[in-house]
């Protein structure tokens, strides 16, 4: 049985393998003198799933300052959220956030009870991972891997925390 541990991919090795595969399928396109390139679609999606990286990682910082009696149980899936933030946004297009706006600071808010709180997460979790489901198939195969690969990960949180 530990044979078997050892080849099995873990998530890091996942994500790290799917940004690699991102790399190497992304194209070069010229600019022309005085052109400002336009961000492509993916760039947007990019600033969507950004965006509910750092609102997953809000709600649970929200729901963590509410209910310490929950930090056993969500501070590891937390840190999953800061690991797919840090890696989307090394993977985010060159040169494109020099001109993005600052990310506001999302605010989340606790429910009152802990089952609440749990309730809430997994709500936003499922969601999330419906997103990541979704937006695979409008993407390029690279960042379509690192995406299933995040979509994977927040399906397992919501299966989780049942």
């Amino acid at each position: 049985m530990e044979a078997l541990r050892s080849v099995t991919p873990t998530r890091r090795a996942v994500l790290g393998g799917s940004v690699a595969a991102l790399v190497t399928t992304t194209g070069c396109t010229t600019v022309g003198p005085g052109e400002a390139p336009s961000p492509g679609p993916e760039v947007t999606l990019l600033d969507g799933v950004i965006a509910n990286e750092a609102a997953l990682i809000a709600l649970y910082d929200a729901v963590l300052a509410a209910h310490q009696g929950l930090s056993g149980r969500l501070k590891k899936l937390r840190e999953h959220h800061v690991e797919h933030l840090a890696v989307l946004k090394r993977h985010y297009v060159p040169g494109s956030a020099s001109t993005a706006t600052p990310e506001p600071r999302p605010s989340a808010t606790a429910p009152r009870t802990e089952s609440g709180a749990l309730g809430a997460i997994r709500s936003a979790e499922r969601k999330a991972a419906s997103a990541r489901a979704d937006e695979v198939r409008r993407v390029s195969p690279g960042l379509s891997q690192l995406l299933a690969a995040i979509g994977a990960c927040e399906a397992g949180h919501a299966q989780e925390l049942t």
